[in-house]
């Protein structure tokens, strides 16, 4: 997920990537907050409907991102809604804390300038929230938690990150899953019968690649879509020495599989290739520079550029 945050001035303290590090300075990232499911079981809190949910999501998160792919792919963006953060962390509630995070911008809005205070970035593509008319992120997590609250559910905390993407029941206005391998799943296996007139969707988790998806998620994940934020985030050299390895080794791993192949899991797309894809696609233009890699770049692997 793409977390935002930064320390708070008040009691509570908010969290950003920055702070997930442990004690020899590596990158420990929390889990997700909101892991529920949605199933067409009787009792199912949550039940696959058209027109009932809605996707939050930002252009510049590769884990946002790939659940975009899946709802594209299953055809489905007449029955879910999407809205698009601005790219940059804002001020989310200047009067009581120096936290920042997504925020959301109508088009027609002047650009934003970036927290550092250079540049300025346009809001031309953005999708503001029109199903809450929240202004941040943030919002929509405290909105969230205080209707948990009221429906019994739970006690109130948002937490201490407002991550994308977020899957938002309309229904019941609350979130119900932060998680995007989760968010990926639901859209490839629960909305099927709302996908728009056209030839089969694609099966992105088929039962029969199930354990090799699984084996290749692990260290894909692990070694590449976390571990190149592992190398941006180390707090210590050795920290930062043990990720750019093992980010190498495994893109070349990736690299040696696609050299004999189509895809990571034989002649089928499935979500380990969604998955590897949106780390590649910002590997050169956003991981590289930001996260200042001292190793050869993704254009010397051809199967995998």
């Amino acid at each position: 997920m793409a977390a935002a945050g930064g320390a708070a001035s008040t009691a509570k303290s908010y969290m950003d990537t920055l702070a997930e590090t442990d004690k020899d300075g590596r990158l420990v990232r929390s889990p997700s907050l909101f892991r529920n499911q949605i199933s067409d079981e009787p009792d199912a809190r949550f039940k696959p409907a058209t027109g009932r949910y809605h996707l939050y999501m930002s252009y510049g998160c590769p884990w946002a991102n790939r659940c975009l792919a899946a709802l594209n792919l299953k055809r489905l963006r007449k029955a879910i809604g999407v809205s698009v953060v601005h790219p940059t962390w804002q001020l989310t509630s200047p009067e009581t804390d120096e936290h920042k995070g997504w925020t959301f911008r109508d088009p027609s809005d002047p650009p934003l300038i970036p927290p550092s205070g250079y540049g300025s970035i346009a809001v031309d593509d953005l999708v503001p929230d029109t199903v809450n008319e929240a202004k941040t992120v943030r919002a929509l997590y405290e909105l969230a938690a205080a209707n948990e609250k009221k429906q019994g559910h739970g006690n109130g905390d948002a937490g201490k990150k407002f991550s994308v993407p977020v899957l938002w029941d309309k229904e019941e206005g609350v979130i119900v899953n932060n998680e995007s391998e989760d968010i990926l799943r639901l859209f490839n296996s629960k909305f099927n019968e709302f996908s728009e007139p056209g030839p089969p969707t694609p099966d992105l988790y088929p039962q029969h690649l199930v354990d090799q998806i699984q084996e290749v998620n692990s260290w894909v994940y692990d070694h590449i879509n976390n571990g190149v934020y592992k190398c941006g985030f180390a707090k210590s050299q050795k920290a930062y020495d043990e990720a750019i390895d093992a980010l190498y080794v495994h893109l070349d791993k990736a690299e040696e599989i696609l050299s004999k192949q189509r895809y990571l899991c034989g002649s089928t797309m499935t979500e380990a290739d969604i998955r590897l894809f949106m780390t590649l696609v910002r590997f050169d233009e956003v991981h590289t520079p930001s996260h200042t890699y001292t190793h050869t770049r993704t254009h010397t692997h051809t199967h995998t550029y």
